[in-house]
């Protein structure tokens, strides 16, 4: 994770990470999904947990394309998922996309 923070820092490209509960919790997440052009999932092992299904869902209501750095053990979930991309893969989108 702290990789393609840095990388996206050396890119200038803007983002917004959720990886801490703070005291405005999924309402939160959801604001920042409001903001996103995109939503990346970034998840080693492939799991997604039921705050997360519910981000993904709301974000898919609202239109937002999403990504994963890895496949979601979750087919339904999983349908969700635009597509997966590397970290290197994912800047170079937003570099077109922004």
């Amino acid at each position: 994770m702290e990789e393609l923070e840095e990388r996206l820092k050396k890119e200038n490209l803007e983002y917004e990470i959720s990886k801490e509960k703070n005291s405005l919790g999924i309402l939160g997440c959801l604001e920042k999904i409001d903001g996103a052009d995109i939503v990346y999932v970034v998840d080693p092992r492939g799991y997604v947990g039921r705050s997360l299904c519910f981000d993904l869902g709301y974000a898919y209501a609202k239109n937002k394309p999403i990504y994963a750095m890895h496949p979601i053990d979750d087919p339904p979930v999983m349908t969700l998922i635009k597509g997966v991309l590397t970290s290197e893969d994912l800047i170079n989108l937003l570099k077109h996309v922004l």
